[in-house]
């Protein structure tokens, strides 16, 4: 019995500590399901003799109990995925490993006459460990992979308003097919209001506030497969993916109205801000990134010069 109980601790902990390695709280049903499996095999071991019920059909209890735990570490990997770590696939695949071995173990005393031997005991072990040491490379490398994108998005991210810095656009870029003829590309680049009067005014502290309230703006705007870079002091650059040129204008004019219609609230104290856009649109098949952000940036002075707080193309 006392075998049976740590070993099914051992798979519930490994499913447990998965969900917390994902940062998801243990809701009721978490906790039922972690005490059913791990005191069923107990009482099945405990209460069998009294009931006449078979060492076998025992351990068949404890098997299925077995199959259903690995089973939950392997769903927590696939079907309710959350991270992009390919080191966790080797972890998925261990647990499926161990599923079937254990169900494949239930099937065979439930379904033939096999009883548990000292040899069947010995191949059990020898797969346990074998398949243990293949759960153990999976997450150390899980966290090991966890820890290198966490740095590579820590060198890649502005630490202010957690947008791309200039490193970060050229890696988002990189997953982008920009030399598709089909595939249309607009660059916003904006620039925020006299925003040097708004450091004079707030503070320099005020005018990081303003700018962390801005990005939190763009952000409530974009899709998921755009870009959004903190390009400058006070300025952004925004990549629009699958984009034509109007449909970049109207959502610049949308971003435009955005920040000028909501005072930002700094301190207690509101204050109005505007910003000026510049779109512009990758051409085909020749144009590079570059080139296009040279356009939206003369399209900013043109929407500056005109009186700011506009959009230009």
């Amino acid at each position: 019995m006392l075998i049976f109980t740590l070993y099914m601790i051992s798979l519930v902990l490994s499913w447990s500590g998965l969900r917390r390695f994902y940062g998801l709280h243990f809701h009721t049903y978490a906790i039922v399901a972690t005490i059913i499996l791990i005191v069923t095999p107990a009482l099945a071991c405990l209460l069998g003799p009294w009931f006449n019920v078979s060492k076998t059909a025992i351990s068949s209890i404890y098997f299925l109990c077995a199959t259903a735990a690995s089973i939950m570490v392997v769903a927590e990997i696939l079907i309710a995925r959350r991270e992009d770590l390919w080191s966790q696939i080797v972890v998925a695949v261990a647990f499926s490993i161990y599923a079937m071995g254990f169900a494949f173990s239930a099937g065979m005393l439930i379904l033939t006459d096999l009883q548990i031997s000292t040899e069947t005991a010995r191949v059990t072990i020898i797969f346990d460990q074998v398949n243990s040491v293949l759960v153990y490379v999976g997450y150390v490398a899980m966290s090991g992979e966890r820890a290198n994108l966490q740095l590579r998005h820590q060198a890649d991210t502005d630490a202010l308003t957690g947008l791309f810095n200039r490193r970060g656009i050229q890696h988002a870029l990189a997953k982008l097919d920009l030399k598709h003829p089909e595939s249309t590309v607009c660059v916003l680049l904006g620039d925020l209001d006299h925003f040097k009067k708004i450091n004079d005014t707030l503070g320099h502290e005020g005018g990081d506030a303003v700018l962390k309230i801005f990005a939190k703006r763009l952000k409530n705007l974009m899709r998921r497969d755009d870009i959004a870079v903190r390009w400058g002091g006070e300025e952004f650059l925004i990549v629009l993916t699958h984009t034509t040129i109007d449909e970049a204008g109207a959502f610049a004019e949308r971003l435009r109205r955005h920040i000028e219609s909501e005072p930002f609230v700094i301190a207690s104290q509101a204050i109005n801000v505007t910003i000026s856009i510049g779109v512009a649109e990758i051409e085909r098949p020749q144009e590079t990134f570059d080139k296009a952000i040279g356009r939206a940036d003369d399209a900013l002075y043109q929407a500056k010069h005109n009186g700011r707080n506009r959009v230009c193309r």
